[in-house]
């Protein structure tokens, strides 16, 4: 029954994702996080995420601005390297204050800071500040979302672009945390991979066509709401069981 809530909760999400390119995968770690070990949860949310915004990339194709993912990338591979050096693995209490403090980020990031994902020294730093974000609490969608904010892409420019940024992402999280899963000997059934697998593309291919009768305004606007909540939830659930 456990397995079956989590490939249902891959399903919704994805289709959240789908529809607002963010807080589906911030909502899906939190699920995944509550019923796994965190080794364990970073990798089957990583299958489905890389699978959720591969499926994007695929939608979006067209519109993907692909200048600007050469320095993400170099920055995101820094960001394993170290990772893989320290082989650093936090614990759940932590991982659910990151994920709820990150809606808040974008917050009390001046106007004056234009963080434009299209000039290159930007994308390079928020390949490092994204990645490292993904690393340490699985989900980065609301720090990813500071870098797009004053962009001026439309709204399909910025699903397809997030889209490729979040697959490498969770990749390379998959590549590391699937290494220390390999160590703890944390094995998940092998059929719920697949189904994963299958949920993920389904909520976002349902996603896509909401997309379509949305505005910019509106694609940009309720967006904004949702994270905030879902990261109020979050930190409080952090809290708990840092004190725990």
């Amino acid at each position: 029954m456990v397995y079956l809530l989590l490939i249902a909760a891959t399903l919704a999400t994805s289709l959240v994702s789908g529809i607002l390119s963010m807080a589906g995968g911030m909502i899906l770690m939190g699920v995944f996080g509550f019923f796994l070990t965190v080794p364990a949860a970073m990798v089957l949310h990583g299958v489905a995420q890389a699978v959720s915004n591969g499926s994007r990339v695929w939608l979006y194709r067209r519109s993907i601005r692909w200048r600007v993912l050469g320095f993400y990338t170099i920055g995101a591979l820094a960001v394993l390297a170290i990772f893989s050096l320290l082989t650093v693995v936090p614990g759940i209490g932590l991982v659910f204050v990151l994920i709820g403090c990150f809606p808040f980020v974008a917050m009390i990031i001046p106007d004056s800071i234009n963080l434009d994902m299209e000039k290159p020294w930007v994308s390079f730093a928020s390949g490092i500040v994204v990645t490292f974000a993904q690393m340490l609490a699985g989900a980065s969608g609301p720090v990813l979302d500071i870098f797009y904010v004053h962009s001026g892409m439309g709204r399909e420019a910025i699903l397809g672009t997030k889209a490729v940024t979040q697959t490498l992402g969770h990749i390379l999280k998959l590549i590391y945390y699937g290494a220390v899963m390999t160590i703890a000997a944390d094995a998940l059934p092998l059929w719920v991979f697949p189904a994963v697998v299958t949920a993920a593309i389904c909520g976002n291919y349902f996603g896509s066509f909401i997309v379509g009768r949305m505005s910019d305004h509106q694609f940009k606007r309720i967006g904004r709401h949702v994270i905030m909540v879902i990261g109020i939830i979050y930190i409080g659930k952090g809290i708990v069981e840092l004190s725990g």
